[in-house]
């Protein structure tokens, strides 16, 4: 047969409709797999880690102090012998007064050697720049006004020192002059040069108006002009015991009352201390007397202090609040932990069941232990075994029967170290809005390091982590 003489017959294909039906069908679960991604909530891991969380509350707070302002019974000059911050005896010499002025000048030209600054005077005088220079804030007045203040205070002693130095001589210069006589204290105590005028103010005076304009006012008492009959002359702090008043939210107020103890830190030189707490209200408002029986005479001239109050302070891992979750628990007594048969050695209990015809029969089921406590007790999981069911203590098969009726709910979270979720039991140290502290180093808890679901409630237990 030629070529030519040759016929191509084609073959018309049949349209295959399964095939058409398969691409679409598998286009439909590609979209709605696209879809789905970014509609599901997706499963967050977290890192557990190692650390220490403190609610601290940063106050500013009204110090009270057991003091009184001292007043001349007479008018004139006066000239001190003692240094800011000494302790009163009944017999200290505090100052001399005198009504004329040339006696005064006399007083103080009675030395006629140079005054010089000893190394004590300049490395105080140094650390008060320093200390200034240091935490100096232009918005802040009242550190302008404390720095002046502790300048002039150091000056104005080295003048009374001199004077001190030289009171026989005084006394020698007056002789009987009937205008000028020396001042003893009348009572024991710390003696201050400086007044603000709040020595009056008491804890059952305080309010919220106090804590308006909390800024320190001091005023100078050793001017070195005449003073009037009555004019204050010098500030006498009788006690020791000293207190620092805070306004307090009524979310601060219910903490502390919760509270034996807190731990006070003063930002000014960041001692910490562990005061007595006295929480009280008045007219609707929150507040707290903080006692301290120590460290008056280190802000004898301070009227007002930046507090930072540690309600609760905590050292172990730190996990976010959203990642634990309840899982409820039967409580059996850990003698009923058995051993399964064969190389497993896995752990379980011994179910008392009924074949068909009733005769008894021993079943064996797995369980994983979540916590123990302390009287010896194991929880595990509900959804093992029915509410009731009885487990044998193998060790004593005939009086070692028990019916499984108690349960509790156990705090924890999603560990998915191993790839997929598994309940771990965490002990709850501390706990704010955010993060909770918890105990590290517990029997079936975490450890440093561990890997958690943030979101447990978007997946479930022994689910496979992808």
């Amino acid at each position: 047969m030629s070529r030519k003489n040759r016929k191509v017959v084609k073959m018309k294909r049949r349209p295959s409709y399964f095939l058409g039906t398969l691409f679409f069908l598998f286009s439909i679960y590609l979209l709605v797999l696209f879809i789905q991604s970014f509609t599901k909530e997706h499963v967050s891991i977290y890192e557990v880690n190692q650390k220490q969380i403190a609610d601290n509350e940063s106050l500013r707070g009204i110090i009270l102090r057991d003091e009184e302002l001292v007043t001349t019974k007479q008018a004139g000059y006066i000239n001190y012998y003692l240094s800011e911050g000494s302790k009163l005896s009944t017999s200290a010499t505090v100052y001399s007064i005198n009504q004329d002025e040339p006696l005064s000048d006399t007083a103080a030209s009675v030395d006629t050697s140079e005054v010089t600054l000893s190394d004590e005077d300049t490395q105080n005088i140094r650390n008060d720049i320093a200390s200034f220079r240091e935490n100096a804030d232009l918005s802040d007045y009242s550190n302008l006004l404390n720095f002046r203040y502790n300048i002039d205070n150091t000056l104005m002693e080295l003048s009374d020192i001199n004077l001190s130095k030289n009171l026989s001589q005084l006394r020698k210069e007056s002789g009987n002059n009937a205008s000028f006589s020396l001042v003893k204290a009348k009572k024991t105590g710390i003696i201050s040069f400086a007044t603000d005028g709040y020595e009056d103010l008491s804890i059952d005076k305080i309010n919220a108006s106090n804590f308006k304009e909390m800024t320190d006012q001091w005023k100078q008492l050793r001017t070195g002009s005449q003073v009037k009959a009555g004019t204050p002359v010098y500030r006498l702090v009788k006690s020791e015991k000293w207190s620092i008043v805070v306004k307090l939210t009524k979310e601060q107020y219910q903490k502390i009352t919760q509270k034996d103890s807190v731990s006070v830190t003063i930002k000014k030189d960041n001692i910490t201390m562990s005061p007595t707490i006295r929480a009280f209200t008045t007219d609707g408002d929150y507040f707290a007397n903080l006692i301290f029986d120590k460290y008056m005479i280190h802000y004898l001239n301070n009227r007002y202090l930046d507090i930072e109050i540690e309600f609760n302070s905590a050292s172990g891992l730190k996990i976010p609040v959203s990642s634990i979750i309840e899982k409820k628990c039967y409580v059996i007594p850990k003698d009923y932990i058995t051993s399964g048969a064969g190389k497993t050695n896995q752990q379980g209990v011994a179910a008392l069941s009924y074949s068909d015809s009733g005769k008894e029969q021993i079943d064996f089921i797995p369980v994983e232990i979540y916590y123990k406590d302390e009287n010896d007790n194991v929880y595990i999981d509900t959804k093992l075994f029915d509410i009731g069911t009885t487990i044998i203590d193998e060790n004593n098969p005939i009086d070692g029967k028990l019916q499984v009726t108690d349960t509790k709910k156990l705090e924890g979270v999603y560990n998915c170290n191993q790839g997929y979720c598994r309940f771990r039991y965490v002990k709850k140290l501390y706990e704010n809005q955010e993060y909770a502290i918890v105990e590290n180093g517990v029997t079936y808890s975490l450890s440093n390091y561990d890997h958690i679901i943030l979101n447990p409630d978007t997946i479930q237990e022994d689910d496979i982590i992808y």
